[in-house]
């Protein structure tokens, strides 16, 4: 049976949620003794003293039996009965069921006696003391948000005055005690609340609370931030001068040195006292370029998203693909901006793209935390976490969010925001009647455009004098688009390019071609594109037809010119004048500079056509594909459609798939010099992998294409193509781990191991199961990633690898370090060191050497440190790897410095922070600082420390980082 017990006011019990009888003030004055100090013996005298002072009963210790006899029976599972309660006042909502975890009284619980007294036996966390306690600890190491969070659940456990009705000396003095510790809890709760920006609305409960507590410095400069950050600089100056002139009068002192510097600051309006900035995100694409008619649905928009309410208004705007769905949503929204002064998010959720899978939530509400912010070792591990973390982002805040083209109201669901201040678009090809029952949504339905909406779109796009010219044509135009957006802009595109073209021909071309595309999704009904995509298509020149053809088969939501060129086996500037052609006929959309993507509509229509090798609407396009190539695996058949796909069609994607392996992997070497080279076949003739110079390079790549590189892992792996997919992994993992991306690098690595069990690829399986420990550490999943690990050890010696079973023996290593296992890391240490020192790997040599040197460091046996970390600086210069050096010169400037040598320590922090700085890692340059400014105060030089650490601080807060809460706190003021 659950039984809770408060003391945060009156002293109470519940059982399942309904009160117990406790007896007498005098009887809840025991229970309450014992539970201060649940789990823990309490002496006859104490309880005396507890209950009585100064003025037992003459037979207190008789009492006293009497009084723990009826609670320990009141207490016993068969008093608990719900017959035995009564039937008032439940407990309170913080104390719930629901909000703790209930304590069970089971025959090893209740009040029990032993030689050194009595004790109450329960879950510390059914006592809303300890409870509260608890919480605020993990609250003080956690992030803001987090910490923000667990101070309102716990501050919510306070009912009243501790212990209120009841009256001993003892009680009084604990009273005291506890509500000085709720004051505290509201103060750091506070400085949480201001480090978020939520100043305006935590104004007044600190105006109350600062006439309460006058005299408090710390929560009446707490009322003067807020009062400034709200704009109200006169009255927070003026509330200075108040507590300055009070301390005086009452105190005969001056404020202290946190208040004054305040004051200084706000009088030299410091840029650094305002809030934080916080991310306005504007991530609506341009506003379509040509838009006409739509009136009703504009005008029902503006209707639903007015209406007051205290829930979310969400607007669904359905139809069929190209009716123009996603044109309405980004018309209105551009015309609305003003309505939504904290930001926009967008995103595109592929719900029916023929080529990808839909975007599932985790990646989309990932993309909304990125866009608001969030670093990404911050992110919390999970979907729903993740959605919380985002409705709490987004709380309180005018914003607009689109959600385009949606699969289903699952898909949606995670991404609506819990505000009634902020407004949902979403559009899909379904009608989503989950979303309107469950979450009410708004449905506006989108057809064709009537015939009058239809010739003011087409008016518009080819001008009035050209449209007046030819209406019989342009009637017949009209008529053959159906009344689609999408196909009446392609052909006035085709038109606007050949403005001496009568519309006319165009019209009679249009319509001798009788053919339709399929309709893409079952009962949604359409007019056909084919007949409109088949005359842009063979409109083309000949090796921009082919491309098109090519391009319907890449993998990703878009691709680069460098990729193209690869998937078409071109060269780049052959391939940037065809790219350039596509995008003119509108089948191809260069949404940012030198990156390209097309509909989903097209991309079905251009992945349909063949590609031949004999006869073809171009006679001259088999020559551009070349003969065919066999397979690179022989299960690559798996990359054929249905009935028509050609050899060539499959090496054109054997050849991107090459290329963003070899680029990848020739990136994953740059920034991290200590890996070993995998073996990878030659790419295929005509595959052109892109050549980075440099580490900035480098990273710059991997942030534009990883993405694409977890999409090819996945369409590898689904294709059987099992060695490209486990390798493309390999190149990802120093990349995604370096972000934080934790989750994709294990779902990465999950997609090729899967598909190397199914090919018995021994090697990669190992490679895989290595990879997703990483992923696993680092998520703190550790028994599992241990598993990984263990596996991948076993492949790896069955295979003769021996830098393979190295590297996963460094994986175990870390394991236990994070386990407090010190020695048994050790030992995984030095084996994998002995590993690559018989293998002559000096890179892998360099990096033992210093996981040995830490690891020595870090328990305190610093001189035997010394000659490891040392090797391992000498080793890393030698191969010039710069963050390894930067590393290796940490370890062995924290040796230094804690042995006093403190000039070499400094020497060697600088040198590392310069490296760390030059290499781009700003979380180690922080973590670096942080030690040095440490070795500056064991050195008695407490300014130069300051200063340092307010370096690391602001590093630190750039990245968001929860350790600089941690840093924060032992700054002065």
């Amino acid at each position: 049976m659950g039984v809770e017990f408060g003391i945060l006011g009156e002293v109470s019990a519940w059982a399942d949620g309904r009160p117990i009888n406790l007896g007498p003030a005098r009887q809840r004055c025991v229970l309450a003794a014992l539970l201060v100090d649940a789990n823990h013996p309490v002496s006859l005298d104490q309880l005396t003293d507890r209950v009585w002072g100064d003025a037992p009963p003459q037979r207190a210790a008789g009492t006293l039996h009497s009084y723990l006899s009826r609670l320990r029976s009141i207490l016993s599972p068969s008093a608990l009965s719900p017959s035995a309660l009564s039937p008032s006042a439940l407990s309170p909502s913080a104390l719930s069921p629901s909000a703790l975890s209930p304590s069970l009284l089971s025959p090893s619980g209740g009040i029990h006696r032993s030689a050194a007294g009595y004790l109450l036996r329960v879950r510390e966390e059914a006592v809303d003391l300890h409870r509260f306690r608890a919480l605020l600890a993990r609250a003080r190491a956690s992030d803001d948000l987090e910490a923000a969070r667990l101070y309102e659940v716990a501050l919510g456990l306070w009912r009243g005055e501790p212990f209120a009705g009841l009256d001993t000396p003892w009680l009084a003095a604990l009273r005291h005690t506890l509500q000085t510790e709720h004051l505290s809890a509201r103060l750091d709760h506070h400085d949480v609340q201001l480090r978020l920006g939520r100043h305006a609305e935590l104004l007044p409960e600190l105006a109350v609370l600062a006439d309460r507590h006058p005299l408090d410095e710390r929560l009446v400069g707490q009322l003067i931030l807020a009062l400034y950050r709200n704009g109200r600089q006169a009255e927070a100056l003026d509330r200075y001068e108040r507590t300055r002139r009070r301390l005086a009068d009452e105190l005969g002192a001056d404020p202290g040195p946190g208040l004054r510097r305040l004051h200084l600051r706000m009088l030299s309006a410091e840029t650094a006292l305002a809030p934080r900035p916080v991310p306005v995100p504007r991530q609506l694409p341009p506003p379509p370029p040509s838009f006409a008619g739509r009136s009703r649905e504009l005008a029902a928009l503006d209707q639903i998203m007015a209406a007051p309410g205290d829930t979310v208004v969400i607007s669904a705007i359905g139809g069929t693909g190209g009716v123009g769905k996603t044109w309405l949503a980004l018309h209105w929204a551009h015309g609305n901006l003003p309505r939504f002064p904290d930001g926009q998010l967008y995103v595109n959720l592929r719900g029916f793209d023929p080529s990808d899978a839909p975007m599932p939530p985790e990646t989309a509400v990932r993309g909304f935390l990125d866009a608001l912010g969030v670093d990404a070792a911050a992110v919390p591990v999970g979907l729903e976490a993740q959605a919380a973390l985002y409705r709490s982002l987004v709380a309180g805040k005018r914003m607009l969010i689109v959600l385009d083209n949606a699969r289903d109201t699952g898909q949606v669901t995670p991404l609506l925001p819990g505000s009634p201040s902020c407004a949902v678009l979403v559009t899909s090809r379904r009608l989503l009647p989950g979303l309107i029952t469950g979450h009410g949504a708004r449905p506006i339905p989108l057809d064709a455009f009537d015939p009058e909406e239809a010739r003011q779109a087409i008016t518009g796009l080819l001008g009035e004098e050209r449209v007046r010219a030819e209406p019989d044509a342009v009637a017949d135009l009209l008529d053959r688009c159906g009344g689609l957006p999408l196909a009446l802009g392609i052909v006035a595109a085709r038109a606007r390019m050949h403005p001496g073209f009568p519309l006319a021909v165009l019209a009679g071309q249009l319509r001798e071609d009788s053919s339709r595309l399929d309709l893409l999704d079952a009962g949604e009904q359409t007019a056909s594109l084919r007949a409109v995509f088949s005359w842009s298509y063979r409109a083309l020149t000949p090796p921009a037809a082919r491309l098109f053809r090519l391009l319907g088969s890449a993998f990703g939501t878009d691709l680069g010119g460098a990729a193209a060129a690869s998937l078409a086996g071109l060269t780049g500037g052959e391939v940037r004048a065809l790219l350039g052609e596509l995008v003119r006929a509108h089948l191809v959309t260069e949404n940012v500079a030198g990156r390209f993507t097309m509909h989903d509509l097209l991309r079905a229509y251009a992945a349909e056509q063949h590609l031949p090798t004999t006869t073809a609407v171009h006679a001259d396009s088999a020559a551009l594909d070349g003969p065919s190539t066999p397979a690179v695996h022989t299960d690559s058949g798996a990359l054929d459609g249905p009935g028509f796909l050609s050899d060539q069609r499959r090496a054109a994607t054997c050849r991107l798939l090459d290329h963003y392996l070899h680029t990848a992997h020739a990136a994953a070497l740059i920034i991290n010099r200590s890996r070993r080279p995998l073996t990878l076949d030659e790419p295929r003739p005509g595959t052109s992998p892109e050549h980075l110079a440099d580490h900035d390079q480098a990273m710059e790549w991997f942030t534009t294409e990883h993405p694409t590189l977890l999409a090819a892992v996945r369409h590898a792996a689904d294709a059987g193509l099992g060695t490209r997919a486990w390798q493309i992994g390999w190149t990802l993992s120093d990349y995604l781990d370096r972000q934080g991306r934790w989750l994709d690098l294990f779902a990465a690595h999950s997609a090729a191991l899967s598909v190397a069990r199914r090919q018995a690829d021994r090697f990669g399986e190992a490679q895989s199961h290595a990879g997703a420990s990483r992923a696993l550490i680092r998520l703190g999943r550790l028994d599992d990633a241990r598993d990984d690990l263990e596996r991948a050890i076993a492949l790896f010696t069955e295979l003769g690898d021996r830098d393979g079973r190295t590297r996963a023996h460094l994986g175990l290593g870390f394991i236990h370090q994070k386990q407090d296992r010190p020695r048994a890391a050790l030992e995984e240490f030095h084996q994998a060191l002995t590993l690559h020192r018989e293998a002559g790997n000096e890179a892998g040599a360099a990096l033992f050497l210093n996981s040995i040197g830490y690891q020595l460091v870090l328990l305190g046996e610093y001189e035997e440190a010394i000659p490891y970390c040392q090797e391992a600086l000498d080793l890393h210069a030698k191969l010039g790897y710069r963050h390894g050096q930067a590393s290796a010169g940490d370890s062995l400037a924290y040796a230094y410095h804690h042995l006093g040598r403190f000039p070499e320590a400094a020497e060697l922090y600088r040198r590392s922070i310069g490296l760390f700085q030059e290499v781009g890692d700003r979380w180690h340059e922080a973590d670096t600082t942080v030690h040095l400014g440490e070795m500056y105060d064991a050195a008695g030089d407490r300014a130069t420390a300051l200063g340092t650490f307010r370096r690391a601080l602001e590093l630190l807060e750039q990245l968001n980082h929860p350790d600089a809460d941690r840093l924060r706190a032992r700054l002065p003021g």
